[in-house]
């Protein structure tokens, strides 16, 4: 195994090598993507190889004893080589979503704490200035002081507690002692701070957040193909139940008759709109699917219907407008040579 170790780490190390050399500046940022993470993660797991195969024996026997506690750790990052993975495997793809992110999420996640603070820092600054007058207070009760002095003594102790009135979701256990103890005014204050930042802002964080996800979602090219797949699989399968429950003698072919049969129910009716599948007329149609047989096969039903399901596409009515054009073109060519086979046939 010591030997395959060092296989591995070669071929890791020539992977990275020759996607460096080739690619150059565009190994670290690719303009249309950005900062390549998954290249710095694989120089990452490189690293961490070079660390445990070749410098650690080099200094085995100096002070090896002195720095267990680095080598130990540093051997349990050779663990990361098993996060390889994570790239190539199917299953992970959402982890890979996550991952992607939470990258993606880095900036938004910033500057919403640094909002999220200005406006605990502000609170916390009013609440301390304004209740000092009441822990100074000696005609006050002694055990209401210290309370609103443990939440509100001071600038830090007034920042814990508003961090804790925002994300703990604990908030009438701190404002209920400054409204009963201290003044009912101060509910105006705690309910202005609960609707602005606990009630509104924590919930724009939040779709902040989803939007990336979404975001992210969509621009994943591998992710986006599978759901796009899976759609059309479970599409195929629905077409697939209703030819089967249509086909009444059981021959894998659909005659007029019982194509007519099975359109003429309405709950079918409402089941192929379900599909996005809008019904007119029933002759057309099976002329359309039918390639001149008289019998439409499963192939051709579910190759058909998929052709016809919703509304017309802006790319389906230009390539009708070309054809349109096409074919206009040919007649209009076609009724010249009329006239000129005519002229020549009277000049005669």
């Amino acid at each position: 195994f010591v030997y395959l170790e060092y296989v591995f780490y070669c071929l890791y190390l020539l992977d990275v090598a020759v996607r460096i050399f080739v690619l150059r500046l565009e190994w670290a940022y690719d303009i249309e993507e950005g900062v390549m993470w998954m290249n710095m993660f694989d120089a990452t797991l490189v690293v961490f190889s070079t660390l445990e195969l070749i410098i650690l024996p080099l200094f085995s026997g100096i002070e090896l004893n002195r720095n267990a506690s680095t080598v130990r750790v540093l051997k349990i990052m050779r663990a990361t080589r098993a996060l390889r993975i994570v790239r190539t495997v199917h299953i992970f793809s959402q982890l890979r979503l996550l991952l992607a992110t939470c990258v993606a999420s880095i900036g938004a996640l910033f500057w919403s704490m640094v909002l999220l603070l200005l406006f605990k820092m502000t609170w916390s600054l009013v609440l301390a200035q304004s209740l000092h007058g009441f822990i100074m207070d000696t005609s006050n009760k002694f055990d209401d002081r210290v309370e609103i002095n443990s939440l509100f003594g001071d600038f830090k102790k007034s920042l814990y507690t508003m961090f804790e009135v925002t994300y703990s979701g604990g908030w009438p256990n701190y404002s209920r002692p400054l409204v009963e103890n201290v003044s009912p005014w101060y509910s105006i204050i705690v309910l202005v701070y609960v609707l602005l930042v606990v009630f509104a802002m924590i919930r724009i964080v939040t779709a902040l957040f989803i939007k990336e996800t979404l975001s992210c979602a969509a621009n994943d090219a591998e992710i986006a193909l599978e759901e796009k797949r899976r759609s059309a699989m479970r599409y195929q399968a629905k077409l697939e139940e209703f030819f089967c429950s249509a086909d009444v003698d059981g021959d894998g072919n659909l005659s007029q008759d019982e194509f007519t049969a099975a359109l003429s129910n309405p709950e079918v009716l409402r089941y192929l709109t379900v599909l996005d599948i809008q019904i007119k007329e029933v002759s057309p149609l099976f002329s359309l699917l039918d390639d001149g047989d008289g019998l439409v096969t499963i192939a051709e039903f579910c190759g058909g219907i998929t052709h016809l399901k919703g509304q017309a596409r802006a790319l389906d009515v230009t390539i009708l407008q070309h054809d349109n054009l096409k074919i206009r073109k040919e007649l209009q060519d076609i009724k010249s040579d009329l006239r000129r086979a005519l002229r020549y046939g009277w000049e005669s």
